[in-house]
């Protein structure tokens, strides 16, 4: 009967201590609010901070501003002595206005995407000639009609439903072959329609495609820019031609005047950044450490218009503050973390994931011992498809399922027991076209065999533009997705366990370099 009575009180115990861990973990995240969490997006969407774009005086402002943040609320700074890890980098060069068609400019990464790697130069051109898939054969000529005659190629790529242009191996011509067919044409430059720029951006950027090494500069353009090339009397003609050319594989080509101006830069290097990072050491599990990221770095000014990028990620920065302090807070009451945590926020995603990719080939702390990495990029507004349904208090989880099923299952819980959003797994998935899981700063530490969660409302209409404001973030949204992204972290470093990497996961790694 002892024994008995003694085991029923050691599981009374255990579940007690359970239960009263957790309603403390909850009573801490009751303190992650709008009005929290207001004064932080209000400094880092500031005129001051013009965009907040790497390597400009924006970006460092934004830095000092989240470090003396860390600092006030006691996070102990760990990279020599200080918050900074001062990152070198190389980026894609955009000085300024770079494409110019007429009177009209065009926006880099959104209407159009040019490879690093090319050489310096400026085209003007007067003469536009669209060449269907850019092929010429002795049975198929996408060439026949028109007269380059120094300007500038516009082709598709993929290639004609006509399998007569295939190789003798059932391919067709790539693009060093088109692209020495243009040359041999005359031509001084090659624009390159697609219907994905994003996907473009994702193999060039995140994939390390390589640009080939080519005597004329190129470029990928959207279809919609395209169009607006042979504006002046030609549209109609393009848009017949490309349907043609498209739908029965027949050859065909139009020519234009257009004035067009396109300003290839090569890669900048010496690009330097900063990472802030925040330490808040744990107890009996010191050495193992959980990383709490997200980027302060956006686009920056564009045509003196400010991008000021509330949700993308003044959303997520300001999260990470919010959970900064709300860690702190807990700890100075008698309840530090077990485990230790990471705050960093991050620059140069916007050119590529360079600062985390940055932190993982030179980590502060050793990645080994680090137990997960839980990513916040726009968490502060809601898309298209829930506001369709009808549905506001949801997230995007990205990345959870993929290497731990432990941390999967610790979001799903801390969600179903306190915040109760819509958890949608919609880009969850290997044929996401979207091709999330790649576009931000958690897959660096995915790579590194490091389980992720990335949290995410989805895009809207102000995604990379100067309307990205705050007066669109829903904070009380915003603060409900942190809460959720805090109590799983709370989890993660206080449970007796570490989570263990148990999958293989379905998302294949990218070529890096």
């Amino acid at each position: 009967m002892y024994h008995l009575a003694r085991t029923l009180y050691l599981l009374l115990f255990i579940f007690y201590s359970g239960f009263a861990q957790d309603t403390t973990a909850i009573r801490f995240s009751e303190k992650i609010t709008a009005s929290e969490m207001y004064p932080y997006l209000e400094v880092l969407t500031s005129d001051s901070l013009e965009g907040r774009e790497t390597g400009k005086p924006g970006q460092k402002k934004a830095a000092s501003y989240i470090a003396s943040e860390f600092r006030s609320c006691g996070l102990e700074p760990i990279v020599h002595g200080g918050y900074f890890q001062h990152t070198y980098l190389s980026a894609n060069a955009n000085r300024g206005k770079n494409f110019q068609v007429r009177d009209k400019y065009f926006l880099f990464m959104k209407d159009y995407f040019y490879p690093s790697g090319l050489l310096d130069s400026t085209i003007m051109s007067e003469t536009v000639s669209f060449a269907g898939y850019g092929l010429s054969t002795t049975i198929y000529d996408d060439y026949k009609g028109i007269n380059i005659a120094g300007g500038t190629v516009i082709f598709f790529e993929g290639a004609p439903e006509n399998k007569r242009v295939q190789t003798k191996t059932g391919s067709f011509p790539g693009l060093s072959t088109r692209i020495n067919t243009a040359k041999i044409k005359g031509a001084s430059s090659i624009l390159i329609i697609t219907d994905s720029i994003q996907k473009i951006i994702d193999e060039f950027t995140y994939e390390n495609r390589q640009p080939l090494e080519s005597e004329l500069p190129y470029a990928y353009i959207t279809r919609e820019m395209a169009k607006y090339i042979f504006l002046k009397g030609k549209e109609d003609m393009f848009t017949r031609n490309a349907g043609r050319i498209e739908k029965k594989g027949k050859p065909g080509g139009i020519t234009t005047e257009s004035e067009i101006k396109l300003n290839f830069v090569k890669d900048t290097d010496g690009l330097r950044g900063e990472n802030v990072c925040g330490f808040l050491p744990g107890t009996d599990k010191r050495d193992e450490v959980l990383v709490l990221t997200a980027h302060y770095d956006h686009l920056g000014k564009r045509d003196s218009l400010i991008c000021y990028g509330a949700d993308d990620d003044g959303s997520g920065t300001s999260a990470v503050l919010e959970m900064a302090k709300t860690f702190s807070e807990a700890a100075k009451a008698g309840h530090p973390p077990r485990r230790s945590i990471l705050f960093m926020t991050v620059s140069g995603e916007e050119k590529g994931l360079l600062g985390s990719r940055y932190y993982v080939k030179y980590p502060v702390l050793p990645l080994a011992n680090t137990i997960a990495n839980l990513n916040t990029d726009m968490i502060g507004r809601t898309d298209e498809k829930h506001d369709s349904l009808n549905v506001r208090e949801y997230v995007y989880i990205i990345g959870s399922d993929k290497l731990s099923t432990t941390l999967h299952s610790i979001n799903e819980n801390a969600n179903a027991s306190v915040t109760k959003l819509k958890l949608d797994y919609t880009f969850n998935h290997p044929d996401d076209p979207n091709r999330y899981y790649y576009r931000s700063d958690h897959y660096n530490f995915a790579k590194n065999n490091i389980p992720v969660i990335f949290y995410f409302n989805g895009s809207h209409a102000d995604y990379h533009k100067p309307s990205d404001t705050i007066d669109k973030i829903q904070f009380d949204l915003l603060a409900k997705r942190t809460q959720l992204i805090f109590l799983t972290a709370w989890e993660l470093v206080n449970r007796e366990d570490r989570i263990k990497v148990d999958v293989e996961s379905d998302m294949p790694v990218r070529r890096e370099d």
